[in-house]
């Protein structure tokens, strides 16, 4: 599949209610692509946070207004009183571009090998497949065991790490247009709100259109042109 559009899915505040909501989001995005005949690969898949490449589409343009804060108000399972809880997700979709290799050098990388931890017996990696590749210039680094073979492992870190690199110059470069409202600007950005979605009304804010959905469920599976009809 072509490099494309990356997704990714990162744990914000609310603890474990953050972490069912961000499975929550994972299986709407997925759902989305399903339906509309998307091709997509998922590149990460850990508890706390969550990649996805995918190809182009014509929902592109509103794919790429999903980037920000996604939070959920909801009684938790084990909330004894029915008291709502607010938990928060960040989404960052990103164009890739034909050129993110150049910015990975050989000199630049740090690439370590070490044996993936398996569940026993017959299953245990015996092998150096899990790969850790650091980008000295950035500090930037990304872990890779999901594959048994570590050329599979080292591949999938480049492509991690093509995607964290060029978010970090995208989101620096962003704050050195406005040197007089860095912070301002770094504040903002990491707190945009782009939805709020209400369980208890079936209900669904668009901060961004300052519109209304009470189809929460449809959208939770798949159905995001409701949203971007909005």
């Amino acid at each position: 599949m072509k490099d494309n559009f990356t997704l990714e899915i990162r744990q914000g505040i609310g603890g474990d209610e953050s972490l069912f909501f961000l499975q929550d989001l994972k299986k709407m995005y997925i759902k989305f692509f399903q339906k509309n005949n998307i091709n997509y690969k998922i590149l990460l898949n850990l508890e706390k946070e969550v990649i996805i490449e995918m190809e182009n589409s014509v929902f592109n343009i509103n794919l790429i207004n999903e980037s920000g804060i996604h939070r959920v108000q909801r009684i938790p399972k084990n909330e004894n009183q029915g008291k709502m809880q607010t938990s928060t997700c960040s989404v960052f979709i990103t164009k890739n571009l034909k050129n993110t290799n150049i910015v990975l050098n050989n000199k630049d990388l740090k690439i370590e090998t070490c044996k993936s931890s398996g569940s026993g017996g017959q299953h245990v990696n015996t092998t150096n497949s899990s790969v850790k590749i650091t980008h000295l210039p950035t500090k930037i680094f990304v872990e890779c065991s999901d594959e048994r073979s570590q050329l599979l492992n080292k591949t999938k870190a480049i492509k991690i790490l093509n995607f964290r690199i060029n978010k970090f110059l995208s989101e620096e470069n962003s704050l050195k247009t406005n040197l007089n409202r860095k912070n301002v600007i770094f504040k903002s950005e990491r707190s945009k709100k782009i939805r709020t979605y209400n369980f208890q009304n079936n209900k669904i804010i668009n901060h961004l259109t300052n519109s209304n959905c009470f189809q929460l469920n449809k959208v939770l599976n798949g159905e995001l042109e409701i949203l971007f009809k909005k």
